[in-house]
């Protein structure tokens, strides 16, 4: 799937999908299907360098779209934008609408956006989840004031603020045709910068210190991802709590209930700084510090044990994997085998000891075993960031 500038030849396609939505009563306030001709004034009122109006396509298809528009007419809500999203009843369920919003957060501050909204209807609670997952909160509430065929409905307005950049960013960057993986990779190292300037970078710099071998950019972005993603986090290979509390750090700024599960086999180590004579004490007692040992399901175990897969799989029930954190042995491959299945879709991978000396026993293989899933389509690489971390998208190839 790509998204990309909606072109006029696009406009059938996105009005079908509109208009397999009226019928419904759960989406639009439109009572009757509109027509390409009519729809043509209002398509052309975007701009791709302000109020951009994209569509999700997949083998020459558009399955899905997504646009802004003015919120206000009156020059001090230039800031806030509207956005709606729709998804072909055929691909519905499967992340176009979740790649769509993500595409709309991460590029809002380079459109000159500081706030987004959306307009739904109390009694669409699918979008409404969609967009609580995705960050936005409710702001406002209008009850009655919609009448579909004699009942009347209620609105809510979900809101999220954009952080707002100081300095305009080149077209180059900005485009909606820029490769999606490349677009990714630049929203990732804008975010670490936003990051920088807020307190969590201070809280995760303490952390750093005394608890992980990570690069404090790599923190931030597991902090990020444990924020945004829709699904739960597995963290195999805990060690003394770094990245677990940077995880549960990103739940909890989240407002979300997700469940946070570290594999942790135990031992020692022996390191200048951190190191250890038994790992999950030290590691429990971390976590009781930091006030977040109920957050966390801690595995004592080896990760592909099948007491240790059943207790995963357990505590998930249906639910889906939106981060895992690599950070064990040097069997990448082996580790996200055992637990393929329970990944979601786009699940965020952040995997450790990717870059090092060619002679170390565990860079080697773990960086053959990356590059061997990146080969065959399984891992979409998005960055490599501060020492040997590896960092990525899963892509179900099953």
């Amino acid at each position: 799937m790509i998204i990309r500038d909606a072109v006029e030849a696009d406009l059938p396609a996105i009005i079908e999908i509109y208009n397999a939505t009226v019928p419904t009563r759960m989406v639009t306030a439109e009572l009757e299907p509109t027509t390409v001709e009519s729809r043509l004034p209002w398509f052309r009122e975007h701009s791709p360098e302000r109020y951009p109006f994209w569509v999700a396509e997949s083998e020459g298809r558009v399955i899905g779209w997504l646009d802004f528009k003015k919120f206000l007419p009156r020059c001090a809500y230039r800031g806030t934008a509207e956005i709606s999203v729709y998804v072909d009843e055929n691909f519905r369920r499967r992340g176009v609408a979740r790649r769509l919003l993500e595409e709309a957060i991460a590029r809002a501050p380079s459109l000159g956006i500081t706030a987004l909204v959306g307009l739904i209807f109390g009694h669409n609670e699918p979008s409404l989840t969609l967009f609580r997952r995705m960050g936005f909160e409710r702001w406002a509430f209008l009850p009655g004031v919609a009448q579909l065929d004699g009942v009347e409905r209620d609105l809510v307005l979900m809101g999220q603020h954009c952080p707002a950049r100081s300095a305009a960013s080149p077209k180059s960057l900005v485009q909606p045709q820029i490769n999606k993986g490349t677009s990714d990779s630049l929203s990732l190292m804008h975010a670490l910068m936003q990051y920088r300037h807020e307190p969590i970078h201070s809280e995760l710099l303490k952390i750093r210190d005394k608890y992980s071998m990570l690069h404090l950019d790599v923190l931030i972005l597991i902090y990020h991802f444990a924020k945004i993603c829709p699904g739960h986090i597995l963290e195999i290979g805990a060690f003394v709590g770094g990245a677990t509390i940077a995880a549960a750090f990103g739940v909890r700024d989240s407002g979300q209930n997700k469940k946070l599960i570290a594999i942790e086999p135990g031992g020692s180590v022996k390191h200048k700084r951190l190191g250890t004579r038994n790992i999950l004490r030290d590691l429990e007692r971390n976590l009781a510090r930091q006030r977040i040992s109920e957050m966390v399901t801690l595995i004592k175990g080896h990760s592909f044990d099948a007491a240790t897969i059943r207790t995963v799989l357990e505590t998930l029930g249906p639910d889906k994997i939106g981060l895992l954190i690599l950070d064990a042995d040097a069997a990448k491959r082996r580790d996200i085998e055992c637990y393929g299945d329970t990944f979601a879709a786009d699940c965020w991978m952040v995997i450790d000891d990717y870059y090092g000396a060619d002679s170390n026993e565990k860079i080697t293989p773990s960086r053959a075993d990356v590059d061997a899933l990146v080969d065959a389509g399984g891992l979409e690489p998005l960055g490599f960031y501060g020492w040997s971390t590896w960092v990525g998208r899963w892509r179900d190839l099953r």
